[in-house]
């Protein structure tokens, strides 16, 4: 049995419909099961793949127990955890990945350590004192991690990618104007500068296998001297942009590591 285990819309901000028609054009392929993230507690015990968009801890929990007792579950639930922004910042820099340095002269990024759920939990700072004031407003609301990076001018790239399969896009939004929070207007315009897109995929496929997320998507920011900083990397995006094109390539990672 095939279970796709659809995405709680909390953790969907403006993205419901676009999260659960990514799992069901891969469900169409596999003539698998769809069930809401909300009735985990009646996935059956015994199947042989699990495909997970899911983020509560009441989730991840159970699909560790499945993924423990032999289910294939992807991505693993352990690799979610593991996509904490204050765990992936240290891995990052631990590994010397291309990470936003921590201070600036062109303001901050103040991000809260769990998946973002709405405008507030990523806030754009322009000075010190932003800083320690939006600090203070998250602490308000009862975070008490968080990540803070530095603005780093250039253009927003979103990039897309299923490991190990090849599949790996890129999109400019500044080009097509999706967002969610309208956060990517920060950086206007794309200018499309130059950089070597192999080593975006290189270091965005080291940091999927490190934190064992093989479906992943995440932002880049490319500069005018043609540096990228990865700034963002979450487990099992829409692929709004590619669909299609990354069900087949999902597939495909299933069949390998079945």
């Amino acid at each position: 049995m095939i279970i796709g285990l659809t995405r709680d819309e909390r953790f969907s901000p403006n993205s419901v419909e676009k999260d659960r028609a990514m799992m069901e054009a891969v469900m169409a392929r596999l003539h698998g099961i769809l069930v809401a993230e909300r009735d985990v507690a009646c996935l059956p015990s015994s199947q042989s793949v699990c495909l997970s968009m899911g983020r509560l801890p009441e989730t991840l929990a159970r699909l560790k127990h499945l993924e423990d007792s032999g289910t294939l579950v992807l991505n693993s639930a352990y690799g979610v955890e593991r996509c904490s922004r204050c765990q992936l910042d240290a891995l990052m820099r631990e590994k010397h990945l291309p990470v936003p340095p921590v201070s600036g002269s062109d303001g901050y990024w103040l991000k809260s350590d769990g998946a973002a759920q709405g405008r507030d939990d990523v806030v754009f700072c322009a000075d010190d004192e932003a800083l320690r004031a939006a600090q203070a407003a998250m602490a308000k609301r009862g975070i008490s991690r968080w990540v803070v990076q530095a603005h780093v001018k250039g253009d927003l790239v979103k990039f897309y990618g299923v490991e190990g399969t090849g599949f790996f896009r890129t999109f400019y939004p500044g080009d097509d104007g999706q967002t969610k929070f309208g956060d990517e207007q920060r950086n206007g315009r794309p200018h499309h500068y130059f950089y070597e897109h192999r080593n975006l995929q290189a270091s965005a496929e080291l940091l999927s296998r490190l934190v064992d997320v093989p479906i992943y998507g995440g932002d880049a920011v490319v500069t005018a001297g043609g540096d990228f900083f990865i700034i963002d990397f979450n487990d099992w995006p829409s692929f709004s942009r590619c669909r299609e094109e990354a069900a087949a390539a999902i597939v495909q990672l299933i069949r390998y590591r079945i």
